[in-house]
């Protein structure tokens, strides 16, 4: 971007844009249970973005948000930000992203495309393919089994990367609470044979969240334990 603004002045425009975005579109979004579309927003402040077990804000807090745009087909578009450690001349990570989810039977499924992009910096954005499946066990424990997949490009050294994971969450009886689980392998341009885990208990009360999560990899530095936490907002 040919605009350059500086690391306070961006997190406050990021911030502040999407909960003003959010509560001047979610509610006309929701108003007609019938409409085609469905316009959703996120905003949320943690103690360090932690992106597949590393830090990306070098241990640093971390504001973040984003918008999704979704049809009742299953089709749908998004973007999401975040303030990160510098990459190049860019301090913020903006994903802009495209898929689709449905119902198969008693399973979810989720496909789609996404690109990483970090205004100000060259030679830095890439595009990945995802997709999972999921659903529920005994009625309580939701899981999650996906797959990330980036071909060799040339900002990601000429390399390709795997990302398999899976996640587990379930409440804690009827109470506002509940717990959450993280386990991932990674080999490829962004790691050699690498695992991240977490676990996590998050309290919901309207629509925010506060959550507290132990997260931890086999890779040094950026990537050593630690424990994170969040205050977000759904709307």
């Amino acid at each position: 971007m040919p605009i350059t603004v500086n690391s306070a002045s961006k997190l406050k425009l990021l911030f502040t844009a999407s909960l003003l975005s959010a509560a001047v579109f979610a509610p006309q979004a929701s108003a007609d249970d019938n409409a085609a579309f469905t316009l959703s927003a996120n905003a949320g402040i943690f103690t360090e973005y932690r992106f597949r077990g590393l830090s990306l804000s070098d241990h640093d807090p971390a504001i973040q948000g984003g918008f999704d745009l979704e049809h009742e087909s299953g089709f749908y578009i998004g973007t999401w930000g975040s303030s990160i450690e510098p990459v190049g001349s860019s301090e913020l990570e903006l994903d802009i992203y495209a898929g689709y989810a449905t119902e198969i039977g008693s399973l979810s499924t989720d496909i789609g495309i996404l690109a990483y992009t970090y205004p100000g910096a060259g030679d830095t954005h890439y595009i990945e393919l995802y997709g999972s499946v999921g659903g529920t066990l005994q009625e309580t424990v939701e899981w999650t089994l996906g797959a990330a997949y980036v071909w060799d490009q040339e900002n990601v050294g000429d390399q390709d990367n795997i990302y398999l994971y899976l996640d587990t969450s379930m409440p804690l009886g009827d109470s506002p609470f509940s717990l959450a689980g993280h386990l991932a392998y990674e080999d490829g341009a962004f790691g050699d044979d690498k695992w991240d885990w977490s676990a996590g208990i998050s309290y919901a009360f309207e629509q925010f969240e506060l959550s507290v999560s132990y997260v931890d990899t086999n890779v040094a530095g950026i990537g050593k334990a630690a424990v994170v936490a969040g205050l977000s907002a759904s709307f």
